[in-house]
């Protein structure tokens, strides 16, 4: 008995370093729920998963020996039930869309909770006229028979969100060829062994360009908000822009003020020409600048008083 508890132990520890080993080969490692994927099942996704990611079902005690042994028992947290490892180098949100793109139609069993409305579209089905009428009216489905075939009448939701399935229902599911469910990995947990983040599903199924764009918007209010608290809270982001708006005021403030500055003493000066010309000109003192405007101003003036007169153009 103790020369089969020591292989017992031998083998277990060998086990737990082969897994350990495994997992240190791969950058994401992914745990995922295979109770009740048939065999037959869990052979396509094997093979459909192959070019990016290896499945390894072991032991939870294994499985959680060697999450320790590798640094990551958090991992074990995740554990229940039936557990397999997906070990793979593409990153834990890529790694999550393949899972869920690996997953195929399925019946739904007796006893599930029912994930969405199922509901059976009014129109013809595959099944031959027969007693199948009659059990689909005794299950509240409104059928009959059209062109030789089973017709549903009238779009029926057979069990509602939330709601459990039962046998009858699930076998007239099946029968009928509809697939409310799809059967296939269901991640609990995967971890980035690069970056040392634990993902969960709830964050992994929101696609990476939708946290782009959340934090691209949320960089813009926080841009906004800086620039809009002015010179209580500059940060590098916002100085240049109120360096450069101060700038403007100081220079306007000048300008308004006639204080004369390396940035303002040319617009002053400018703007004393053009008040020292209109002075001279509606003073009518004659000065190089004035002269022809004087001239002719007064030349238009005589003309309109030698046309109010009647004594001809003024020459």
């Amino acid at each position: 008995m103790k020369k089969l508890h020591k292989r017992g132990k031998a083998w277990r520890k060998e086990q737990v370093s082969l897994i350990a080993d495994l997992i240190r080969s791969y950058r994401t490692v992914g745990i995922a729920k295979v109770r009740g994927i048939r065999a037959n099942q869990l052979q396509r996704l094997r093979k459909g998963l192959r070019e990016n990611a290896q499945l390894r079902v072991s032991k939870n005690t294994l499985l959680s020996m060697a999450f320790m042994n590798t640094g990551m028992g958090e991992m074990s947290d995740y554990i229940e039930d039936q557990m397999a490892l997906v070990l793979s180098n593409v990153n834990a949100f890529e790694l999550y869309r393949l899972t869920e793109e690996s997953k195929v139609p399925a019946p739904i069993r007796a006893g599930a909770i029912a994930p969405q409305d199922i509901v059976l579209e009014a129109g013809p089905t595959s099944l031959r006229p027969g007693p199948v009428v009659g059990e689909l009216q005794n299950l509240g489905i409104p059928a009959g028979i059209a062109g030789g075939k089973v017709e549903i009448k009238k779009r029926t939701v057979v069990v509602k969100e939330g709601e459990r399935v039962s046998p009858e229902i699930a076998e007239m599911l099946a029968k009928l060829g509809v697939y409310p469910v799809k059967e296939g990995l269901d991640l609990a947990a995967v971890y980035d062994r690069e970056a040392d983040i634990l993902f969960k599903p709830e964050v992994l199924r929101i696609p990476p360009s939708e946290y782009l764009a959340e934090l691209t918007e949320a960089a813009k209010r926080a841009v906004y908000l800086a620039t809009h608290l002015k010179y209580d809270y500059p940060t590098r982001f916002t100085i240049a822009d109120l360096l450069i708006e101060a700038s403007i005021k100081a220079q306007t403030l000048s300008f308004t003020i006639a204080y004369p500055a390396p940035q303002t003493i040319k617009p002053l000066v400018q703007k004393a020409h053009r008040e020292a010309v209109n002075l001279a000109l509606n003073c009518c003192i004659c000065t190089r600048e004035t002269i022809s405007y004087l001239l002719a101003r007064a030349h238009a003036e005589a003309v309109a008083v030698a046309r109010r007169t009647g004594t001809g153009e003024a020459g």
